[in-house]
């Protein structure tokens, strides 16, 4: 199954949160030296908005605030950094496997703790995002379990898409996973992701035609200190809790890889 999953994969992430840094433009240019090192030289300052509720007077007023995150991406444009006050994401579209995938993450994180000096982190999470293409002579029923093609067979005539979203927890580890059917369509993202200037895989990109989604988000959240055996540890289960939820979202004789 690992070549099924290294095609069908087309965007990993992994995010550490952490206690909020007042300081960080001070410190930018010390960072992204630091990943330019790392291969990610490409630096972009990105501002995003949000609206905060403020008690003035014997009144409330919604008061804009404008935030600063700063981007560093790899050459290709396959992967990229993104730091801000309280948090740093890992984005790529060139996921091979997890332990590699982990050791690029956590030298990031590293920078950034090195930089910064991080005490404790809030949150740890991975999430995978899956589109599944059938091969030429092939069909979504070839790829996805029975449960997922289900309500498309007893309704019969032509559905434009389902969706089935199941929340589930296992001991820290609280899971999101859903999955969605496509009669036709090209390559879909979450409306809460930001591709930004990602660069994804052409067989995803130009395709157009039946598919079918597999968006597993994992995380846990509490309080740790900074460790990052930790991390990579959390990591690691969420992603195992994840490959469980893809093989119960395929087909059975696909498998599961171990």
């Amino acid at each position: 199954m690992t070549k099924l999953r290294n095609s069908s994969n087309y965007l990993t992430i992994a995010e550490i949160r952490f206690d909020q840094v007042t300081h960080i433009a001070q410190h930018i240019q010390t960072i992204q030296a630091a990943f330019r090192v790392a291969h990610h030289p490409d630096s972009t300052m990105i501002k995003s908005q949000t609206i905060n509720v403020e008690q003035i007077d014997h009144g409330q007023v919604l008061v804009p605030q404008t935030h600063n995150a700063y981007m560093f991406s790899n050459k290709n444009k396959t992967s990229h950094f993104i730091l801000n006050a309280q948090c740093l994401t890992f984005k790529t579209s060139n996921f091979r496997d997890i332990e590699s995938f982990l050791t690029l993450f956590l030298e990031g994180f590293s920078i950034v703790h090195q930089v910064l000096k991080l005490t404790s982190t809030q949150r740890i999470g991975l999430r995978v995002l899956e589109r599944l293409v059938p091969a030429k002579g092939k069909q979504l029923a070839d790829y996805l379990g029975p449960s997922e093609l289900n309500l498309h067979q007893k309704l019969g005539g032509h559905s434009v898409f389902s969706q089935t979203e199941i929340f589930h927890q296992f001991k820290d580890i609280q899971l999101l996973n859903r999955v969605k059917v496509c009669i036709h369509g090209g390559l879909e993202l979450p409306r809460d992701i930001d591709p930004a200037d990602m660069a994804f895989k052409v067989n995803l990109i130009t395709y157009s035609g039946p598919s079918a989604y597999i968006d597993s988000d994992g995380y846990v959240e509490k309080k740790q200190k900074i460790s990052f055996a930790n991390a990579e540890k959390t990591l690691a289960q969420i992603h195992a809790l994840i490959m469980v939820a893809y093989a119960a979202s395929v087909h059975p004789k696909l498998g599961i890889e171990r």
